[in-house]
């Protein structure tokens, strides 16, 4: 048998890779806000303790999660964001809330329901775990609980509730996927949103920032047609409002990238004008999400029938549960997916839980800043 032609991937380390805070600085600065007490935990002593218990938790739970193999790391991992979303939903200044939920005695009706900070119960499921591929497995979020709880906290819409959703189609969310995918080519990944800093002041009909990762599939196949071009745009409800300043069938002005598996293009809208909301506001603080940190800002898709872009805490949150639930219920299939020479999903699987120990820690503290904002 003739052996496949393979060539090793070059590894490039970027500016953004260097730019990253490491998981160490930001256990430090969770730790340094431990004492100074944010939020809704400077007034109140039992929101306080939660918030201090459920930080040691989490951390303690990461350290275990860094020590363990394949085969338990998701376990420490989930429990270790979950214990983490006690404490952003502690410090919160928007818990409690309240929403509207079906009344189960009287069917086809809402009700009010109370969300506290205290928050009870998962908020997802995973309905059918008895899957041989991680990206079959499915999870569905509920009205209430702690990942419902945790997005009113910081302010974003969660996964709709009831709605089933695949894994392969949550896992294309994660950035760091589009160095090990998990399978293909994705139609709706997270992309790069490029520089974007500047606040938008002066004169000027348009801007435009530059778009990255967008596969080359989807660039092959929207060519230069604005029509589906907008198909595509439209998946991602943070950028909302882009306009086509050219005609019709001039170039879009695609980039390819040195890998020759993905693109960037630059995106345009229109200009503010002084007086408008977006006036004086960087254009990443618009139409992105900042990530893990600073220089970080992506744009992700809508998932299922959401109206706005699901939030890459809660993208994080789904898969690592998805994950832990394969690891605790289904032992036997799990052992299977993560056996590196026989699984086709073991090495992506295994970069996620690698990459999980720096990236948890940081979105933890991205999201208590979100959610002691007013």
């Amino acid at each position: 048998m003739k052996a496949k032609d393979w060539r090793p991937t070059e590894l490039v380390l970027t500016w953004r890779d260097i730019s990253l805070p490491s998981r160490e600085e930001a256990w430090r600065q969770l730790r340094g806000l431990r004492m100074t007490l944010p939020g809704a935990t400077a007034t109140n002593a039992a929101r306080a303790a939660t918030f201090q218990a459920a930080l040691e938790q989490a951390q303690q739970l990461m350290t275990a999660a860094e020590g363990a193999g394949y085969a338990t790391r998701p376990l420490q991992l989930f429990y270790a964001l979950s214990q983490g979303g006690r404490a952003i939903a502690a410090a919160s200044v928007r818990l409690p809330t309240t929403v509207s939920i079906p009344d189960r005695e009287n069917p086809g009706q809402f009700k009010a329901e109370t969300i506290a900070w205290m928050l009870r119960g998962h908020g997802i499921t995973a309905p059918a775990t008895s899957q041989n591929r991680i990206a079959k497995v499915t999870v569905k979020a509920d009205w209430t609980g702690l990942m419902p709880g945790v997005a009113a906290a910081i302010g974003v819409q969660g996964l709709v509730p009831g709605e089933k959703v695949n894994l392969g189609d949550l896992w294309p969310l994660i950035p760091e996927s589009n160095a090990v995918p998990l399978n293909g080519s994705p139609k709706f990944p997270a992309l790069s949103f490029g520089g974007g800093k500047e606040p938008l002041e002066g004169s000027g009909s348009t801007y435009q920032v530059p778009i990255g990762f967008v596969p080359d599939s989807v660039r092959q196949d929207i060519g230069d047609d604005q029509k589906k071009l907008s198909l595509f745009l439209d998946r991602y409800p943070s950028l909302r409002g882009y306009i086509f300043p050219a005609a019709d069938g001039n170039p879009l002005g695609w980039q390819p990238d040195d890998s020759g598996k993905a693109c960037s293009l630059p995106v345009y809208w229109p200009h503010p004008q002084q007086g408008d909301p977006e006036w004086g506001k960087a254009a990443r603080e618009l139409k992105s999400f900042r990530y893990r940190g600073s220089v970080d800002w992506w744009a992700f898709p809508s998932v299922g029938s959401m109206a706005e872009s699901l939030h890459p805490l809660l993208v994080w949150w789904a898969v690592l549960f998805a994950l832990s639930m394969m690891a605790r219920y289904e032992p036997n299939n799990w052992a299977k997916m993560i056996q590196i020479d026989v699984s086709g999903e073991a090495n992506a699987i295994e970069h996620i839980l690698d990459q999980a120990l720096d990236i948890v820690p940081t979105l933890l503290l991205e999201a208590i800043h979100l959610a002691i904002a007013p």
